[in-house]
């Protein structure tokens, strides 16, 4: 394929483009070359792509710059193929005036060159719109009408809900404050998703310090128990912190490094009330407070910094954003210069930095390039409390999760183990459950031949309907 206008614009701006990469972009070019009709659809559709490309070196309003030069080059190629296919060639002479003549007194269609076609599109009948709209309109009202209860019946929730046991004993602990255990413990509980059922009497614990990886087929639940958690509807103890990397984090002019330290919120609170203190001490008017008093507060703050490690808080957030991709420039810049994406790596970011003592993630992987993904599998592995992660990665359960949770069947089972040793585990199970049913078939035949042969024989026939109520069992 000859380089047009637009493969010279990507080669430019990208010299050391994937190949790959770089034929994917331009097959989605020419596919929807005709569809583009502003900078901001080409860049929804490939902007992503693009800022992975760039790597940092190039912010948004770059990348969107290179945007409105691809559609000016697919604009102008589009219009240089429509006028080589609209040439025609003469093949008599042509009367102009005739041809006018004759375009305003009939009323058939008359084709020429020389005069401006009408529209082959038919045009839209407002009335009979007006009583299509109508008719949709009311078959919805009476699909909503039917969809609500009868009076006095229960309303049917869009949203999900929680339905859980509650101990006495555990509750009694939990208003003394006696209850220290790390562990958490959830029995007894049903989760739905308006009147679909999730999971029905599940239980489910996790040891403190383990690492779990959630496995289920696409749809069934998994992402909505990581929010019942995280919101509290699925009650665990209070003294237990919860973080669940969800949603990016917001695009302000806060740097990538700051938006990290800032979600250590003592660590932010102790040095905001240090500058406020040091500002009252060099305060000379006449109500300034004692200086004793502030000054034996100001050493109580010192002592909980060094306590916190703060001063080394720094440097750790920034070892985390490097692993998650973040060069030492990108650091620096503020959130909103960042897309989607890279706005969610600096939101896991947060999360590792905050250390939980319970971290929820829901395919963490999905944001990630390799380089960061086997960074991650290296942190997480000395994560010293607990997680829950749910994930399609069989390489990144295999390498991070210490025992699987199998969503299926509105239960949770629980194997020790990675994902290969569940894996192998399933495969034994489902092997043996076979085993016994077709041992299971093969002795209902036994019976049933049993059965044919003296159905008719008096001597058996107590023998016979015994058999015959045990194959109804």
């Amino acid at each position: 394929m000859a380089l047009t206008q637009a493969n010279s614009i990507l080669v430019t701006a990208f010299p050391s483009i994937d190949t790959e990469l770089y034929t994917y972009i331009e097959s989605i070019l020419d596919e929807n070359k005709n569809e583009f009709e502003s900078s901001d659809h080409i860049y929804e559709a490939i902007g992503e792509m693009l800022h992975e490309v760039a790597g940092g070196s190039k912010d948004e309003n770059e990348i969107k710059d290179i945007c409105s030069q691809l559609l000016r080059a697919l604009k102008s190629e589009s219009c240089g193929e429509e006028k080589c296919k609209g040439n025609k060639i003469l093949s008599a002479p042509v009367c102009l005036g005739s041809l006018a003549e004759n375009f305003e007194n009939e009323a058939e269609e008359v084709t020429s060159i020389w005069l401006k076609q009408r529209e082959s599109a038919s045009f839209v009948d407002q009335r009979k719109l007006e009583k299509a709209e109508a008719r949709l309109k009311s078959k919805q009202e009476k699909r909503d009408n039917n969809e609500k209860p009868a009076s006095g019946g229960a309303i049917i929730n869009k949203e999900a809900t929680a339905v859980q046991a509650s101990s006495k004993k555990e509750s009694r602990m939990e208003l003394k404050g006696s209850n220290k255990s790390m562990d958490i413990k959830i029995e007894n509980f049903d989760i739905a998703f308006g009147d679909k059922t999730l999971l029905t009497g599940a239980d489910l614990t996790l040891v403190y310090g383990r690492r779990y990886g959630m496995v289920g087929r696409n749809g069934i639940g998994k992402s909505t128990l990581l929010r019942m958690i995280s919101s509290g509807q699925l009650k665990i103890s209070s003294h237990i912190s919860v973080l669940h990397v969800e949603q990016e984090v917001v695009g302000d002019d806060t740097t990538a490094l700051d938006s990290v330290l800032e979600c250590d919120e003592k660590r932010q609170n102790l040095i905001l009330e240090e500058k406020k203190l040091l500002q009252l001490m060099n305060s000379n008017g006449p109500v300034a407070p004692d200086d004793s008093q502030l000054n034996g507060r100001l050493q109580e703050i010192y002592i909980e910094l060094q306590q916190i490690e703060a001063d080394k808080a720094p440097a750790r957030a920034s070892v985390i954003l490097a692993g998650l991709g973040f060069s030492p420039e990108m650091q620096r810049k503020a959130t909103k210069e960042f897309s989607g994406g890279w706005r969610m790596r600096i939101a896991l970011a947060r999360a590792l930095f905050s250390k939980p003592d319970l971290l929820l993630l829901d395919e963490p992987t999905n944001m990630l390039d390799m380089k960061a993904i086997i960074w991650l599998e290296n942190y997480l592995q000395t994560w010293e409390s607990t997680i829950l992660v749910v994930s399609h990665d069989r390489r990144f359960l295999d390498t991070v999760a210490t025992d699987i949770l199998h969503f299926h069947s509105q239960h949770i089972e629980a194997y020790r183990g990675n994902y290969e040793n569940f894996v192998k585990t399933m495969t034994e199970k489902l092997k043996h459950q076979q085993r016994e049913y077709e041992a299971q078939q093969q002795y209902k035949a036994h019976v049933q031949e049993f059965i044919d042969k003296f159905r008719y024989n008096a001597k058996r026939a107590s023998l016979v309907q015994s058999k015959i109520k045990m194959l109804d069992k």
